[in-house]
């Protein structure tokens, strides 16, 4: 097998439930709490399973991250507020 099949074989484009909260170090509970609250999405049944594509992980967090750091900047206090001008 040559590099390029080895690392082909090695992504994987849908996960499951343990996987996809693996993959965000957290646990599967709290990986269905994010679910719940549409932090995450609710994942795909593909036979008689639930899987999770990667990409619409990466998504979803890129999303979440952004939402908090807006929330965060605007809490923030500027220290040029008390700048004198």
């Amino acid at each position: 097998m040559t590099l390029s099949q080895k690392h082909t074989r090695s992504i994987k484009l849908a996960v499951s439930r343990s996987t996809a909260a693996d993959m965000l170090d957290i646990s599967p509970t709290t990986f269905d709490t994010w679910v719940g609250r549409g932090w995450m999405p609710r994942g795909y049944k593909i036979g008689g399973l639930r899987r999770w594509f990667v990409d619409d992980l990466r998504s979803s967090l890129h999303d979440l991250t952004e939402a908090t750091a807006t929330a965060e900047d605007e809490d923030a206090e500027n220290p040029f507020d008390y700048a004198v001008g």
